[in-house]
């Protein structure tokens, strides 16, 4: 029931693809609420946090309510946060393990993209992997840092490759490639022997990306190796996920070609995926 409830003075609309928790948090300091008592007049007064994108505990009622509150309508509420559509039907909140796996990464959205919009706050958003750059301002959305991507234009071109991937592929496969792909050159990175050629290419990208303030600078963080192997890891999920390749017995050649490298340069043949159909 919805009755006697009003809108609230300030209701900012949600940004496309914005996790629940942070549109409610935007939602609650927009109108100097705490968020538990902002949740309370939606339904059960939870503390949400901004990476929160659950509604196993939500009703329609709470998404009718939501949707006073903030003078919209549930089908723009439900466009803008996808996850919202799947309440009152317990069917649609049973992931599959693909599903779990293939789940966009819930993290902060381009800051300068949201303050082009005026919005200064937090904006966490489920970001694809294959949406890991912010073309407009050249920045790195995959980590919590947002990189200056100006000085690593094979990241952007990268990036624009690893899109043409995804059209032209199915999902989930194309994203179940690129986390092979990634595994992969995590591994090789922190191999002693992936080869002078690609650590070159890596060591000169995290030089580019500066000292890490909060890590080890002889250890990169899992965040710096995945935008430093990028473009690699690119290569390589173009070459997983295309099933000629699946099983070819040419496979590892085939990966030292897209590299630009020597096939004796590559680790192991056995330590390089060989992608099947999608995991159950």
């Amino acid at each position: 029931m919805t009755t006697g409830l009003r809108s609230l003075p300030l209701a900012p609309p949600p940004v496309h693809r914005e996790t629940i928790g942070s549109y409610l948090n935007r939602l609650a300091e927009a109108n100097h609420l705490t968020i538990g008592y902002l949740s309370s007049l939606i339904g059960p007064s939870r503390q949400h946090r901004r990476v929160d994108n659950r509604v196993g505990y939500w009703t329609p009622d709470g998404l009718s309510r939501l949707a006073a509150l903030t003078g919209r309508s549930t089908s723009t509420l439900i466009r803008a946060m996808p996850p919202l559509g799947s309440i009152g039907d317990p069917l649609r909140h049973l992931r599959s393990a693909t599903e779990e796996v293939v789940e966009p990464r819930r993290r902060p959205a381009c800051r300068l993209c949201m303050a082009r919009r005026h919005i200064h706050g937090l904006v966490v958003r489920s970001t694809p992997h294959h949406e890991a750059v912010c073309h407009r301002h050249h920045r790195w959305l995959l980590g919590d840092e947002q990189h200056d991507l100006t000085q690593l234009p094979e990241v952007l071109r990268a990036n624009l490759r690893h899109q043409r991937i995804v059209r032209r592929g199915v999902h989930p496969s194309t994203a179940l490639a690129y986390i092979d792909a990634r595994e992969v050159l995590t591994r090789w990175f922190k191999s002693e022997t992936s080869g002078e050629s690609l650590r070159q290419r890596w060591d000169r990208r995290l030089d580019v990306l500066g000292e890490d303030p909060f890590g080890d600078p002889h250890r990169p963080s899992e965040a710096r190796i995945e935008l430093a192997a990028y473009p690699e890891a690119v290569a390589l999920t173009g070459l997983f996920s295309a099933p000629y390749w699946r099983d070819h017995p040419k496979l590892p050649a085939e990966a030292a070609r897209r590299l630009g490298i020597a096939p004796q340069q590559l680790l192991p043949a056995e330590t390089l995926v060989r992608p099947g159909p999608p995991r159950p």
